[in-house]
């Protein structure tokens, strides 16, 4: 049976539901994210299933996002199953371009997911690797190019819908786009990004990128790196973050700690840790989880 893009992503709404108690783990560490062939690469944010109350909802500084009905207005922080598309959806289209954003959201996804790093000068671009062979016809480190000589690369070029028997997208004039281009051009979208490169930092200019286009709380930060979740906090205290490593650690170690605070609203956690206790223990304290495989 042929899937349609619209029943792969429907789908994954009940591959998240097994994230509450099937675990398993392909390797991969992309936060809210999925890598696998079966899911269209996209994944669902498993969020809090309890009655919703009348009660508002806030932001990481107290912000109200809440309706007088105790549904959120934020999709961030709603008690729905997320569809969030990984790279864009990188089984359906070449991975990361404006073209899988745009088509991620076409066919039903809540949230696009993206990775950031820079440039040798210092642009913030789009990409999910630190280098650019996997997915482009070039090689190299991503902040050992020049931004004009990362526009050079075709990014449509290693996508393959058939497993290397054809290559639609060679020659279309696919790019690596910055992070300012996405924002642009999808304005309203939710969003989920990854600050992948940690030195030299780039906290700073993302945060700069966000304020600039009013972003505000449509989008969660991420970073499995203590240092720079923690500068993306003391940068900007109202934006939503996820755990880092460390601090996935110290909740799944702390359970049965009834004194346990977490430092964040959401967990993206790796689906072979993502167990039924984790994510009730998650829901009690107000978080939002997002499982990746």
């Amino acid at each position: 049976m042929v899937l349609t893009d619209r029943s792969r992503l429907a789908a994954l709404a009940l591959v998240s539901l097994m994230a509450c108690g099937t675990p398993q783990d392909d390797g991969d560490d992309d936060s809210g994210s999925s890598d696998d062939a079966s899911t269209g690469d996209t994944s669902t944010g498993d969020t809090d299933t309890s009655d919703t109350t009348t009660d508002t909802q806030g932001t990481e500084d107290g912000t109200d996002t809440g309706t007088d009905t105790g549904e959120p207005e934020n999709l961030l922080l709603s008690d729905q199953f997320l569809v969030i598309a990984h790279r864009g959806g990188a089984r359906l289209r070449p991975e990361a371009t404006l073209l899988a954003f745009e088509h991620a959201l076409e066919v039903g996804a809540d949230v696009i997911e993206m990775d950031l790093h820079a440039t040798a000068d210092g642009v913030i671009v789009v990409i999910h690797d630190d280098t650019v062979d996997r997915t482009t016809d070039g090689t190299g480190a991503v902040n050992d190019m020049s931004f004009d000589e990362l526009r050079m690369l075709d990014a449509g070029y290693d996508f393959s819908p058939d497993g290397g028997q054809t290559f639609p997208y060679r020659g279309m004039g696919l790019v690596i786009p910055t992070m300012e281009e996405v924002l642009e051009t999808f304005p309203d979208a939710y969003y989920l990004m990854e600050i992948k490169q940690y030195d030299p930092p780039i906290v700073d200019e993302v945060i700069g990128i966000l304020a600039e286009h009013q972003v505000g709380d449509r989008i969660v930060l991420a970073s499995f790196d203590d240092p720079t979740i923690e500068a993306v906090r003391a940068a900007d205290p109202a934006v939503f973050t996820a755990m880092s490593a460390a601090e996935m650690a110290e909740f799944v170690g702390a359970l049965d700690d009834p004194g346990y605070r977490p430092p964040c609203l959401f967990l993206q956690s790796p689906w072979d840790i993502t167990s039924q206790a984790v994510v009730d223990r998650a829901h009690e304290l107000g978080m939002k989880v997002h499982p990746w495989t």
